[in-house]
């Protein structure tokens, strides 16, 4: 990239080599559609090392190289810098060809037990919304299941040999209660975990000060084919939400970073989205910030322009901006900072909140929480279990 000096005012170390009008210039090539963007760019930059290193390590390469590819601009890189992103994108393909494999299996076996999953997250995106499965690389695939039918999916996989992984700190009676959900690992050389659902929207964070109509969201859901099979989707408006808050409240901004505000992007570039309602809907759950938050940096980061009136609707007041633009800006996610570990977590998640009088309640809970919470988390209550969770909740870790 050129180098263009004074440019990035915003605190956060840029990547090397790159700088930050150039950076986002190439996220705005690569999110728009047709050539004529990246065309542009790359008659004023060098795709260079740096450039490719830090489209690599963000998760973004195999879709730059098939982007590239495609608008038969791959030829413009040196041939050592297409090495790189051919190999970033053929990784990511064996990848893929795994999951083609192994999720119509599972569709399958659902069916069979009279369930018709809704997808979300990269299990849909990456059939759906990005120009190759390949281009949305993915650790599991998410299913969201009913609670009647959580028995029978969970009997259907363990008939294909998955198994119930248990996390220690997530146990499954405190996945239930904040519509969590249940990790299944296969057993094939290869397989990818399946996550089973008790909603698209979990955590401790919504379950506290949100308002998500879980219901309404289902009746929405749409009819879509996944690697040959039946399934659900949700609905358009409803999947920006669901990414954002996802992206915003479950993971603080940090990974999948950049690749997650893509993810909102490409979505609403080949669906169509009302944005009044995700305004709308957004107010309605007690979800606006964090909307807002992904929303105005997919606009600046990727030029999702389209999502101005969403974005004006759900501006929160100037003192809230300013101290969420202290934790997370356009800087600091190019930079990849995470905070979701530390107090700096508990600050954003904090701000976070849509109502000022929650703010104290999921702080008196984090810190000292109903009984029968303690029992799903830990397995008994009392007062040593409380001074065990003290030290976590101080540091944001609910």
């Amino acid at each position: 990239m050129q180098k263009q000096k004074g440019l990035n005012n915003t605190g956060w170390t840029r990547p090397s080599g790159s700088d930050f009008r150039g950076t986002v210039a190439l996220l705005h090539a690569l999110a728009q559609p047709g050539a004529d963007a990246l065309t542009d760019w790359l008659a004023h930059n060098d795709l260079d090392n740096a450039a490719v290193e830090w489209l690599r390590v963000r998760g973004l390469a195999p879709y730059a190289f098939h982007r590239l590819s495609e608008m038969h601009l791959i030829g413009q890189a040196a041939a050592e810098l297409r090495t790189v992103l051919r190999l970033a994108y053929d990784i990511a393909l064996v990848q893929a060809l795994a999951r083609e494999q192994e999720l119509p299996r599972v569709l399958v076996a659902l069916a069979a037990a009279e369930i018709t999953p809704i997808l979300f997250k990269g299990a849909v995106l990456a059939y759906t919304v990005c120009p190759a499965p390949a281009c949305r690389p993915m650790n599991d695939l998410d299913l969201w299941l009913t609670a009647e039918e959580m028995p029978r999916g969970q009997a259907a996989l363990e008939a294909l040999g998955y198994r119930q992984h248990i996390r220690e700190t997530r146990p499954p009676a405190f996945q239930e209660r904040h519509f969590g959900e249940i990790r299944m690992i296969g057993a094939r050389p290869g397989s990818i975990p399946v996550e089973l659902h008790w909603s698209a929207f979990a955590g401790v964070w919504l379950d506290r000060v949100a308002a998500v109509d879980h219901a309404a969201m289902r009746t929405r859901a749409e009819p879509v084919t996944v690697a040959g099979q039946p399934a659900l989707a949700l609905a358009s408006e409803d999947a920006i939400i669901q990414l954002a808050v996802h992206l915003a409240v479950n993971h603080q901004m940090a990974a999948p970073g950049v690749r997650g505000l893509l993810d909102v992007a490409l979505l609403a570039r080949t669906q169509p989205v009302d944005w009044a309602v995700v305004a709308d809907r957004a107010r309605a759950w007690r979800v606006s910030t964090a909307v807002w938050l992904v929303l105005q940096l997919t606009a600046e980061l990727l030029g999702l322009t389209e999502a101005a009136p969403a974005v004006a609707r759900l501006t929160p007041a100037p003192m809230r901006r300013h101290l969420l633009g202290r934790l997370v800006n356009a800087g600091s996610m190019l930079a990849m900072r995470n905070i979701s570990r530390g107090p700096l977590r508990f600050e954003l998640l904090l701000l976070l909140v849509d109502r000022y009088r929650d703010v104290a309640a999921i702080v008196a809970r984090a810190v000292w929480p109903e009984r029968d919470w303690l029992v799903a988390r830990y397995g008994r209550a009392g007062l040593g279990v409380r001074l065990r969770h003290l030290p976590g909740a101080v540091r944001g870790q609910f």
